[in-house]
Formats: structure tokens, sequence, C-alpha cells
């Protein structure tokens, strides 16, 4: 990749800042180092110096952590089709939210259908994506910085790029865990087009198309990527959801006993949810029109099993990339351009309309006895009515579109070897969501039987609410399904996310080191990122700010001193280096920082975040490495300006100044803390590479030692509340005091107060060797987690979150035997993940480790320019390990939901015309 393609986080143009920063830039000297070409996908996953810059802007060879890569021929052998399933494949990664976890999973709302993240080490917002080097947009959804990969044009990717280690000091906030780095093609000449199909035994297919076109001219390349795709539903009851009693697998029974058909009769307050005394229901089969009271009976209420709704979203998706260059100058300067646009619709098909609805008097069909001052309820479910196609049950639907422009130049400087590269770029991302619900308007008024103005209603339009839904009239549950558009949570809504920056990087040679010459990297960048929910109701609940915006600005440098090389070697050296790292980040945030009345000022949250990488080579075929970092993240918008709700009084205290008062319930209050400080991580890690020559030339084996500790986390107050209500009296604004000392109210303020630790190994072999058969390369890939803890209270008990659904397995990996030969490939992959504790208060209980296997192959036809790709993943469909979860067997975030996959893709590459 040439130098546009390095890091460049957007900052948005502050004409003074900028021009001070810009000055502070060449005044240090010129610097910013070129790195590898990006265009050519000649990588291979377990080469871990060769092209691979993600990490650093200097020389690779000294380096203190590994960089996994997954270039795009790893992608096609292995089958993968997606940026969700291409992150998915990682061991690094646990993200909670895919295709099925956005829908089934407890952990995730449904706003997020649609929408795929990457969570590397399970240590939440700290992961940093890039596109070409470059931050890209968050999502608006999640407003925490996390990105939905699903904007990312696959059909563009090279290469992608894992530095599972902490990088601040090189990429600035947001990158404690690590970063991936997604590299896109260029310098493509000719046409390529692909078509692919995916069958899941499950269902769930997916269809596919890829259009590929590059064109040169005289110093200038263009190239434009075009991708569609269509995404089917996975069917839950092939996936093996057939009952939602999960008793004999080991489960809980989570079939409704408040919604049931027959309707479930008795006695609750006028208007509420909730039925306090319970009469039964009819029985089995009868359709309610001949009389309720009389048949009522216990004996009669079934519990409610529903299994209509899919277990992942109907989507189609559309991604387009552009990408121009020109060289001018004699190819000293080139100016450079790129185009990104994606969008994305879902739907999700829900559970038919279900409630515990008061039925008054006044319908036709109650003839139940009044009991005051009670109301009659019914706990009602529109089942059959939905499976006879009367009306639509519930849904969900979400689309997303993503625009990201860059415009920039790369120059060659008078001195010596130094080039710069300026850049600006804007990208926004639009998020929508709408719920399909019911009309309780509407169905109150048939349910009561009048009108809104009191007319009493056809009879046809009258729900009867009591039967088996055989006898329900078309009419009466005709409109009772609709788009939910209100200004109360809930509502439909839409949410953008916005970036601009600008970035300026000089890279170039000092002096001459015994090892060689060192170099320097010095960069400056300005970002402004902002968030928009004035058209969310439900944030405004939730926040007091209801478009916020920060800025970035950041001074940065790299300076590489390479001490030993194989010139100079002596015994036990062959080669020593090291690399010096540091990165002055401030950001500045708007708001009501003395109180949520206050007229809004500014604040900035500053840190500087050092990074050391030390590098020697023993020999030549073996590296030991170490690096040692710090890094940050500031303080989320909606933690400092949170909305505040109460009074509650669930918190019991005993006030230390007043004890005599004995046990007390004060008002307690949710409310924002602005006053929260940055968190920040001390990241270490060690290893080696060892490439030994002679009998074992073709053998690669990587190391990796990763210790991640995460202090002044942000914490709970309500948490302090319930587990050490004697803390609430010693952090300042939580308790505030009436005139007489007394309590006034309690604020459960998030609060810098806990902590997170992550221990783990990676470990990479491959050995490659030749056969009669053809080349072969064997190898695994995987990641051990020692530990994950949070330690929620100072002095606490730390809670164990690896090896439950909150965090990773304790193992994580796949082994794979590829064989080439001539213009055949085949491809064996084993994937395997550690069994689990399922911590579910309702059922807990030990989920069995999975294994699943892959065989995949490609032939290209001689120099015909066609190629055929195809296989199955998951190949002898393994049964989903049994997992007692919110209304699904299975855990969504570590298993396929589509089962078995078989595939099948065609592609040709041709010249064109001009």
């Amino acid at each position: 990749m040439n130098d546009r393609d390095l890091p460049q986080p957007q900052k948005h143009l502050r004409i003074g800042r900028f021009a001070a920063a810009l000055a502070a830039v060449l005044v240090a000297g010129p610097t910013y180092a070129a790195e590898a070409n990006g265009g050519n996908g000649d990588e291979e996953s377990d080469d871990v110096e060769t092209l691979v810059v993600t990490g650093t802007r200097l020389d690779r060879q000294i380096s203190g952590a590994p960089v996994h890569v997954i270039t795009r021929e790893d992608m096609a052998a292995r089958g993968i089709a997606s940026i969700e399933d291409a992150v998915r494949s990682l061991p690094q990664n646990f993200s909670d939210v895919n295709a099925a976890a956005t829908l089934d999973n407890s952990l995730n709302g449904v706003g997020t259908i649609g929408q795929s993240s990457v969570d590397l080490r399970a240590l939440g917002r700290g992961s940093l994506v890039l596109v070409n080097g470059r931050r890209w947009v968050q999502s608006s959804t999640f407003g925490d910085g996390t990105v939905n990969l699903n904007g990312i044009p696959f059909n563009a990717v090279e290469r992608i790029e894992v530095l599972a280690d902490g990088a601040s000091a090189i990429y600035g906030a947001d990158a404690q865990a690590g970063v991936i780095n997604f590299i896109l093609r260029s310098n493509f000449v000719g046409g390529e087009t692909s078509l692919r199909q995916d069958i899941g035994a499950n269902d769930g297919d997916v269809l596919r198309f890829d259009q590929t076109l590059g064109v040169t001219w005289d110093g200038g390349q263009a190239m434009a990527v075009v991708g569609y795709q269509e995404n089917e539903a996975v069917n839950r009851q092939k996936a093996g959801l057939t009952t939602l009693d999960f008793r004999p697998l080991g489960g809980a029974d989570q079939r409704g006993t408040f919604t049931t058909q027959p309707g479930k009769v008795g006695y609750g307050f006028p208007g509420g949810f909730f039925q306090f005394i319970t009469l039964g229901s009819l029985p089995a089969g009868d359709d309610g029109t001949g009389g309720v009271a009389a048949r009522l009976s216990p004996a009669n209420v079934t519990p409610y099993d529903s299994a209509l709704n899919g277990a992942t979203a109907v989507s189609d998706s559309l991604t387009a990339y552009l990408q121009v260059s020109q060289a001018l100058r004699d190819g000293t300067v080139e100016l450079y351009g790129e185009l990104n646009y994606a969008e994305r619709s879902s739907h999700t098909t829900g559970t038919p309309l279900a409630g515990v609805f008061t039925v008054p008097s006044t319908n036709p069909y109650n003839d139940v006895p009044p009991f005051p001052p009670f109301a009659v309820t019914v706990g009602y479910v529109f089942e059959a009515e939905t499976l006879a196609g009367l009306m639509p049950p519930r849904s969900n639907e979400g689309s997303q579109s993503n625009t990201t422009t860059t415009l920039g130049a790369t120059a060659e400087l008078p001195w010596a070897d130094w080039r710069l590269d300026f850049s600006t770029t804007y990208g926004a991302e639009d998020a929508y969501f709408g719920f399909v619900a019911g009309n309780m308007e509407l169905l109150n008024q048939r349910l009561a039987g009048v009108d809104a103005n009191g007319n009493p209603l056809p009879m046809d339009e009258i729900i009867n609410p009591f039967g088996d839904g055989s006898a329900q009239s078309p009419a009466a549950v005709d409109g009772l399904i609709e788009l939910i558009v209100s200004d109360a949570p809930g509502g439909a809504n839409t949410n953008t996310a916005s970036q601009r920056g600008h970035l300026l990087t000089m890279d170039g040679s000092l002096f001459d080191l015994p090892g060689g010459t060192s170099q320097i990297a010095l960069g400056v960048e300005i970002r402004t990122e902002t968030l928009d929910f004035t058209t969310d109701p439900s944030r405004r609940t939730l926040i007091i700010v209801l478009k916020p915006e920060r800025e970035a600005t950041s001074v940065f440098g790299e300076w590489s001193f390479p001490i030993v090389a194989e010139h100079n070697g002596i015994p036990g050296v062959h080669s020593l280096g090291a690399k010096l790292a540091v990165r002055a980040d401030d950001y500045s945030f708007s708001g009501p920082f003395d109180g949520p009345d206050a007229p809004s000022r500014g604040k900035s949250f500053s840190h500087t975040s050092p990074k050391v990488d030390l590098a020697w080579h023993p020999v030549e075929s073996l590296k030991i490495r170490a690096s040692w970092g710090e890094s940050f993240v500031p303080p989320l918008t909606r933690n400092l300006f949170s909305s505040t709700n109460g009074p509650f009084n669930f918190i019991r205290v005993v006030d230390p100044e007043h004890p005599e008062a004995g046990l007390q319930f004060p008002d307690a209050y949710f409310t924002g803390n602005p006053d929260l400080t940055p968190e920040v991580a001390d990241n270490l890690s060690a290893g080696f590479d060892w490439e030994p020559l002679g009998l074992l030339e073709g053998l690669s084996v990587a190391a990796t030692y990763v210790d991640i500790d995460i202090s002044d986390r942000v914490g709970s107050g309500t948490l302090i509340g319930f587990q050490s209500p004697e803390l609430l009296f010693e952090i300042p604004g939580m308790v505030e005091r009436a005139p007489d000392g007394s309590i006034a109210r309690l604020n459960l303020l998030p609060v810098n107060i806990a902590s997170r630790q992550s221990r783990s190994v990676d470990l990479n072999v491959s050995y490659r060797f030749d056969t009669a058969l053809g080349a072969v390369r064997v190898g695994l890939d995987g990641t051990y987690t020692d530990f994950l803890r949070d330690t929620a209270l100072p002095g606490g008990d730390p809670m164990h979150l690896h090896g439950t659904p909150a965090g990773p397995e304790r193992i994580k990996g796949r082994g794979f035997v590829n064989l080439s030969r001539g213009d055949l490939t085949v491809n064996v992959n084993a994937n395997y993940s550690s069994s689990y504790y399922n911590t579910s208060f309702s059922a807990p209980h030990d989920v069995d480790s999975y294994l699943t296997f892959d065989v995949t192959g490609s032939y290209e036809f001689a120099d015909s320019g066609w190629q055929i790709h195809a296989g199955s993943r998951n190949l002898f469909d393994a049964d989903f390990p049994f997992f007692n979860g919110a209304g699904t067997p299975w855990d969504p975030r570590r298993v396929d939901t589509r089962g078995r996959i078989v595939y099948l893709q065609v592609k040709k590459a041709y010249d064109l015309p001009f």
C-alpha cells in the first residue's frame, strides 16, 4: 500500500488549532513512515512481518506485537463471504452483535438488527476499526464508538490486519484492546464478475453478486467495485427450536404463562398489565362464542409455546466503492480520492400480538361477573389469527446507510527520503429502526365494543379474547398491527453519526545507527465526531444532550532505533532494535457540565499515551519481542449527561452521620456524572516468532502473551448502592443533604471505580512442505484465555467473565490442511470452541464444546479467467450445544444458526476493451 493507505483518523479543521499543530510537526522535522503495498494481496495469514503495517508507521522488523493477517485468498479458501463471517472467525474476537444475536440474544436490543461489530478479547468498546488505516465512522445505534462492520464493502477488501494489542500510542483512544484494519483493493486493472449462492441446512440462504472494474492511464488509475447481497431468514424449527420448554435439555420452561389461547381470564386493576386473580381458561377448541364464565377452569390454562419468529433477519444490502489516484510532477506528487457507499435493509418476523388486556362489560362476549374494584382482564395471544393470515405478527425493521469520502495528496519532500501525506475525510451513517406492533388505542376500542366517541361497534369489529381464535372476525383484527410512530419511547426513529477529519503525516530518515538508519514519523490530526438523536424519542429519557459532539486533537510520533543488524551482529545477537511511540490526545466536549439546567460549556479530557517495542533476533530464525504501552478511552457522552430519572426507593442505607436514624430508604435518582475521567489501561505483550532453516524450513511458530489491565472503568452507582451502600457516602456527589443534615436524595452516578483485567495467549503454527500431490500447508491458529475478570468495587471480589456467556471461551481456534496442485486447491478446516458455564439464573448449566469441519476448494481454468469456488462449512451439520438462552436453545454468539452451508461461486476475470 502507498502512503495514502497509512492510518488516518479523521478530524475537523479548526484553522487556528490545525495551524498550530501543523507548525509543531514542521518544526520537529518531516517524517512519516512509508508502508507496504496494499494492492497485491500476496500475504499469508501467518506472515507477521511481510507487507504488514497495522500497529506502526515504521519498519515492521522492530515490532513488539504481531499482526494477524487474513488475505483475500485466505477468505476465499475458507468459504468466507462477508465481513461478519471474517471477523467471527478470529480467535480473539468475541462479539454479541451479529446477524443472529441481534435478534435472539437478550444482551442486544432489537434496534441493532442489520448490524455487526467486533470485540477483541471481550474488552468492550476498546476495539478500533480502521479502513485503509483511517478511522471508520461509528454506528449511531450504539453511540459508544462501536463500528457497524456491514458498512464496509466486503468485495473490495484485499486483506484484514488484526493487532490484538493496545495501540493508543499509534492511533489514539478506542484502541485499548487492539486494532482491526481493513485494507481495500487498489491498482486493479481489468474486470471481474462474481456470483455466489449459499444454501443453509436451516435456510438462511445467501445470494451475492460482485462487479469490479479497473483502468489505468498515464500516471493514474481508477477502480470501481459494486456488490449486492440478499439474505434469507434462518428457520428456527429446522435449527432445532420446536418448543420453548427446555427442561428435557436441562434448561428452563420458557413457555408463556401470562398470555395464552384460549385466553387466561381473571381480575386485575383497570388498564393494568397484570392479573392478580386467575379464574382460568376455556377448554381447548372452544371458540368463546357460547358463554365464558361457566366453563372457565384453571386446569384449562395451557402455556403458550411460540416458535413463529425467524432466527435471523431477512436483509438485502448494496455496497459501492470508488478509488482514484493521479501522479503529478514526475511521480513526486500523487492526488487520491476514495468514495464508499453502503446501504442495508433488514426485517425480522416476531411473535403474534399478545398481552394482558382489560375487557369491559360492554364487550358482548364477556359474561364474567364484575369484581370491584378490579376489572376483568384476559391474557391473550393472537396466534390462531396470525397463523390463519388474518393479521401479521409483530416485527422489527431496520436500515443503515453509510457514505464515506476521502481526498488527499502525498508528496516526496526535498529532504532525502522524506514524504508527506495529507488527507481529509468525511463519513456519515444513518440508522433507522421501526417496531411494527399493536395499535393499542384501536385494540382497546374493539375490546370495549365502542369507538372513541362511545358509539357501539358492529359485532364483526369486536374482538373476542376468550376463545381459541377460530371464530375471530377478520374485521375485528384488521389494522391492529402497524408501524409505531410516536414521540414516546419505542417509536420509529432515525439516528445519525458523522465524522469529519484531517490528517497530516510525514516520515523519513534521521541518522545512521550501528544497526541501520533511524527513522521517525510524526503527525497531527483533528477529528470531529457528532451523534444526532433528535428524532429518537427513546433517547430523550436517557440523555439530556441529543446532539452530542466531541472534537479530538492529536500530535503523535514514532522513532526507531536499529542497534544491531546482520552486518554488525555478534553471537547471540543477530539483530536488536527498539521503537518508541507517543501520542498526545485532547478530547473536547460541550455540554451542561455544571448541572442539567446550567448553560453548556466546554471541557477537555487529555492524555499522553507512550509505547515501547523491543525486538531481538538471537539468531536469524528466531525473533523475541516485547511491547508495553498505555492506552485510554474518554468518557461517553451518555454517562456524562444522562437524564435524571426517579425517585426510586430501593436502596437501603444507614447514614454514618446520623446512625440513630436507623435503616433508611431515601429518594434515589439515576443521573449522569459530568466529573468522570478517562479509563486508562496498561498493555503488555511478549512472545516469539520462529521460522527455522534446514530440515524444518517451512515451519512458522508465533506465540504471544497479552496482558491488559484497565483501571478507572466506569462503574454503576446502582450496583454500589445494592452491594456496598456505605461507599455512597465516600464518593462525592452520591449523597445530597438537606439543611438539617439529613439525606435529601441519593444520586446513583456512573463513577470511575471499576477495573477489568485480561490475560491470554495467542498461538499460530504452520508448516509448508511439498509432496507428490502438491504443496501442503498444515497448522493451527488459536487463543487461550487465562482469565477475563471485572472488579466492580475497590477491594471487592472479581467477577470472572471467561468461560461464561459474558466472556470468551477458554480456548477458541482452528486447525487447517491446505493442498495446492496447479490450478486446484483443497482446504480442510476444523473449528473448535471449548465448553463454558451458562450462568442463567433460571437454569445454570455447562455448555458443551463445539467442533465443526469445513471442506472447500477452488479451480482456475488455465488462462481463461474462469474460477470456481465451492465447498461446505460445518460439513457434518454439527448439533448446536444446548444453551438455555432467551427464547432459543443455542448461543447465537458462538454458532452460525444456518447450520451446514453449501456454496458455489463462479468468477470471471477479463480485460476491458478500453
